[in-house]
């Protein structure tokens, strides 16, 4: 019989007390801070069972404490209503932050335990400040999680191979002169990596260790001539480990990177992101080293699309468009069940019929009526439900290509909307189109741009609680940084060859969700007396939906966009499409008056 998580806690708790420990503290994160985790790493979904990518844990003697955010605030809720775990809604006014509250809770000489080999050094860093005000003390050298679990999932071993650069359009050896480059204006002798997208986009090499993100567990230490990567060796055949090693790239085993940073001699100059270092590989680093934290380099490099890049990224939105425009005809024309678990499968397989298709790029979200509210919805076999036309229909998805990474949310209704749902799609179309439209100084942020897509829900008191837009990979994480359009004010300039998504959205509670997602690329404008202006070009190619729109709230301007727009989805999609598929989208991309 599986274990609750009341059960799990009792496990927990009983280490806890064996250790003398006060509170344990359990993040989403793994030693390379990913946002999607391998199972071995899903340590607070196993306790708790809220299967979000976001979120904390706290665990005291007599307390079971959730931390998340908006997104998930309606499927933590439902995740965790039988066990003793309590929601904490983060974001909200006066709501604590973890450490805060351990500082008002614990007494002074209690102890804290967070496993340091997942947490960064910055998280670190920050609990510990607030902890030691309250003389609390810190413990990051205890995995209680590893006696806890006893069938817990073993790391991942999927094969590593090689990524082309038929695709990726620059050598690995382009990739770390760049590197090299960067580390040198830093004054660094060495770079620790260990984000698992930066390493891969690196040595141009992809693999399955995480469910639909194309990355191997790897670390890397980038030297002026050596670049050591730090991978099982099982997972890389003799012709590509030959090739790595002809390319002065020197293979070694995952678990040895720790002995290699004790190893690095005296006095020379590390870099390394604290935000994705693990707390143990920062301590590992001989002592006699000089620490140089910044974000690694990679991490603007590949956020800036190289020209083959591009073009493969714009071949790839007409590949998407039409597996979804075939999708959205199948959903409206099929006269059996469909419930949202299959209306994601079927979506994957008319991904699968187009070229270059490897996986999707994160699990869809199918979500009808009121489960569209819940912003990362997840259907499953408890909360499956059939897709009617009695309410709104939420479709946000995406597929990884050879060619590039995509992600795209629409949201429809197959029945007769009512006024307040045509009104508030209207107003979440109209954020979206300012945001397309935007013409913006060189030197602009992305929390600069957001507000562009909230003016119109503002106005109508109105909001959404999450960000407006991401980067996203190619071949690789469908949310890459350094850039996004957010309120929260990153402080990184948007950049011609960066691709983000614009997914402005509304969530009603109980009732029904809206969210309108395409990818955009920056590009240059033109310049003026005033300086360089940049844009935003569509990359996205499906149409929405006219039924939804209020006509009367549209401008002149947003009207022409529209049908700007769908005469090019048209105009691209159609020559790919069956004769019956063609006719229904020349219906959907009519020119609205």
């Amino acid at each position: 019989m599986a274990l609750t998580a009341d059960d799990k806690l009792g496990k927990v708790r009983e280490l806890m007390t064996t250790h003398e420990i006060a509170a344990l503290v359990i993040t989403s994160s793994d030693p390379h801070q990913s946002e999607y985790l391998a199972g071995h790493w899903q340590a607070r979904q196993w306790l708790s069972g809220f299967t979000g990518s976001a979120g904390t844990v706290l665990v005291t003697p007599d307390q079971a404490l959730l931390w998340t955010d908006f997104r998930y605030w309606i499927q933590a809720r439902a995740q965790i209503r039988d066990s003793e775990f309590r929601l904490v809604k983060l974001g909200e006014p006066d709501v604590p932050q973890v450490e805060q509250w351990l500082f008002e809770n614990l007494d002074p000489g209690d102890r804290v335990a967070m496993d340091g080999n997942v947490v960064s050094l910055a998280q670190i860093r920050k609990v510990k400040k607030k902890l030691d005000a309250g003389n609390i003390r810190l413990v990051t050298d205890l995995d209680l999680i590893r006696d806890a679990w006893p069938d817990r999932p073993l790391p991942p071993k999927t094969r590593a191979w090689d990524f082309s650069t038929v695709y990726a359009g620059k050598s690995r050896q382009d990739k770390l002169g760049e590197i090299r480059k960067a580390m040198a204006g830093y004054g660094a002798d060495r770079h620790l990596m260990t984000a698992l997208d930066d390493i891969a986009w690196t040595y141009n090499l992809r693999g399955e260790d995480i469910r639909s993100n194309p990355v191997n567990l790897a670390f890397s230490i980038i030297g002026p001539e050596e670049a050591l990567l730090f991978m099982d060796p099982a997972k890389v055949d003799k012709d590509l480990a030959a090739q790595l090693a002809g390319e002065g790239i020197d293979l070694r085993p995952y678990g040895d990177v720790a002995g290699a940073l004790k190893g690095i001699p005296d006095g020379q100059g590390i870099l390394l992101d604290p935000e994705n270092t693990a707390f143990s590989l920062f301590n590992a680093v001989n002592s006699n080293c000089r620490i140089i934290e910044k974000t690694g380099p990679a991490q603007e490099l590949k956020a800036i699309k190289n020209e083959i890049e591009i073009r493969h990224t714009r071949e790839t939105a007409v590949k998407d468009g039409l597996a979804v425009t075939n999708f959205l005809f199948w959903l409206e024309h099929w006269d059996g069940p469909v419930s949202e678990i299959s209306a994601a499968e079927k979506l994957r397989e008319f991904r699968q019929e187009q070229p270059d298709f490897q996986d999707i790029s994160f699990s869809s979200i199918m979500a009808q009526g009121e489960h569209s509210a819940i912003c990362h919805y997840s259907a499953d076999k408890e909360s499956d439900v059939p897709v009617t036309d009695k309410g709104m229909f939420l479709t946000d998805s995406g597929g990884n290509y050879l060619t590039g990474t995509t992600d795209i949310t629409r949201t429809l209704h197959m029945g007769t909307p009512s006024a307040r749902e045509i009104q508030d799609y209207t107003l979440v179309l109209k954020g979206h189109i300012s945001v397309a439209t935007a013409l913006f100084p060189r030197g602009t942020k992305g929390f600069q741009i957001d507000t562009l897509a909230r003016q119109f829900l503002w106005k109508q008191g109105m909001n959404f609680g999450h960000g407006t837009g991401h980067g996203v990979g190619f071949f690789l994480s469908v949310h890459e940084g350094p850039a996004r359009i957010s309120p929260h004010p990153v402080d990184v300039e948007l950049k011609p060859g960066m691709v983000l998504t614009n997914e402005p959205g509304l969530y009603r509670e109980g009732q029904y969700g809206i969210r309108l997602e395409n990818m955009v690329l920056v590009r240059d404008s033109h310049e003026t007396e005033f300086g360089r202006f940049l844009k935003f070009e569509n990359l996205t190619l499906c149409h929405f939906e006219a039924k939804l729109m209020d006509k009367e709230r549209l401008t002149r301007e947003e009207i022409d966009w529209v049908n700007i727009y769908h005469e090019n989805v048209y105009e691209k999609l159609s020559p790919g499409l069956q004769p019956e598929v063609r006719e229904w989208l020349k219906g959907k991309t009519l020119k609205i008056n």
